[in-house]
């Protein structure tokens, strides 16, 4: 193999292994390191996040502040999990997403796909063909040995917390054996871990490597990806609890490949108009692997277009990066809402897209503080998104935002027709100082 080829190998490897080891970095955090501050629990068990996310949580970037998170990653090696979901007021969205190791969702429990009465769903591994027993409603089928179930309850004000912690406390995670209340079956073996590594910050680290080969371990081969993990055995990618460091020459043409590999997830993601093109199942995706690895890169565990759109913004009206050192506004007029069957909102992240902390702790805006925002006088309202205090009278509906770049998510869950055809466009963001 020449030079090129192991460039071109790495950058292969880089794209496609971008979002299992990125999950790994959760995997391990959440489940698996207790020493994390982001600890969450051990498989197959569910933690909350008793309220909604703020900037000291970083192994999930551009997290959502408008519902309450729940988690449980599940270890299906040795039978399957049942997820139970209660019934919940018809106005609330609650939503149960389920991805696989490599990022692909599942499937959803949500207002779209099953009311608000609740039920039991099962969610199994590689070649399971047992009997779905009676109370099932659904069957989620992992192509991978581990799965994360992860959970959205909506809150409407912060007097409503107590009502979300109500509907978290009625989610269940139980082993099959368990829901029937028969014996376990056998556990699964005990695997050691690798250390994650944080491809934002060390995109050329060759730990990378390392990860990717550990996670392939618990992902039997896709029969449209057995060509290509047979290609990428020449560098050393294979499912294995270790990556063997070649010589430095070759290191530098992996870190060499995995720089390609980045700079094509960047050029994709400037040509993303909505979210909708980037989350989904393999259906929707297929084998674009850049096109998964820079949804990843953007954020992590989104939803696909039928339950969440994000639409904009790349910049403000004149197409500028957002920058802290100006001012701008968004002015929405009385009948220019986005149209959804659940909430918008829009969230502020800093450069590395975490959430800013400020004095005001407020992050986001979304439709249900419109009865707290102040009105214009022809009815809609505009929101200031700038640095500094807008003025006192103006702080309802100010979004603080970092001093140098930042990012600014605009989220409509369950959207609307218009927002789906593209028909809807959200109002701009214009610079006024």
């Amino acid at each position: 193999m020449d030079r090129q080829q192991l460039v071109d190998l790495a950058k292969e490897a880089f794209v496609y292994g971008y979002p299992m080891v990125d999950m790994y970095n959760i995997l391990y955090k959440y489940a698996v390191d207790q020493l994390s501050p982001e600890y969450k629990a051990p498989f197959n068990s569910i933690s909350h996040n008793r309220n909604v996310a703020t900037p000291e949580e970083k192994a999930i970037v551009a997290m959502n502040c408008d519902t309450p998170y729940s988690y449980a990653w599940l270890d299906l090696r040795a039978e399957p999990v049942v997820l139970t979901v209660p019934s919940f007021e018809e106005k609330r969205y609650v939503s149960l997403q389920i991805n696989d190791l490599y990022t692909y969702i599942l499937g959803y429990v949500t207002p779209r796909t099953n009311g608000s009465q609740g039920g039991a769903f099962l969610v199994a591994g590689p070649g399971w063909k047992g009997a779905v027993p009676p109370g099932i409603k659904k069957v989620f089928h992992s192509p991978t040995q581990m799965a994360l179930a992860f959970y959205r309850t909506q809150l409407f004000t912060p007097d409503d917390i107590t009502n979300v912690w109500a509907i978290q406390d009625q989610f269940k995670v139980q082993t099959l054996s368990s829901y029937l209340g028969v014996s376990a079956s056998p556990p699964a073996p005990s695997f050691e871990c690798v250390q994650p590594v944080d491809v934002r910050q060390q995109p050329t680290s060759l730990q990378f490597f390392t990860v990717l080969n550990w996670m392939l371990q618990y992902m039997p081969a896709l029969e449209d990806e057995v060509e290509l993990r047979q290609r990428l055995e020449a560098i050393g990618v294979r499912p294995a609890p270790a990556f063997t460091l070649p010589d430095g020459e070759t290191q530098a043409l992996l870190a060499q490949g995995m720089q390609a590999g980045l700079g094509a997830m960047v050029e994709r993601i400037k040509r993303v108009r909505t979210s909708g093109e980037l989350f989904g199942g393999r259906d929707l995706l297929k084998d674009d692997y850049v096109v998964r690895a820079a949804g990843v890169m953007m954020g992590i565990l989104g939803n696909s277009a039928e339950e969440y759109l994000g639409i904009g913004y790349h910049g403000d009206a004149e197409g500028q990066p957002f920058d802290g050192s100006h001012a701008y506004q968004i002015k929405f007029k009385q009948d220019g809402l986005p149209p959804v069957k659940a909430f918008w909102s829009i969230t502020v992240y800093n450069a590395q897209s975490l959430l800013y902390a400020n004095r005001l702790n407020r992050y986001v805006i979304n439709s249900p503080m419109l009865p707290q925002l102040a009105k214009d006088a022809d009815g809609g309202f505009t929101l200031y998104v700038q640095h500094e205090s807008p003025g006192q009278g103006r702080e309802s509906n100010w979004l603080p935002v970092p001093q140098g770049k930042f990012i600014l998510t605009f989220r409509c869950y369950q959207p609307g027709e218009a927002i789906l055809n593209y028909t809807y466009t959200a109002p701009p963001v214009t610079r006024v100082s």
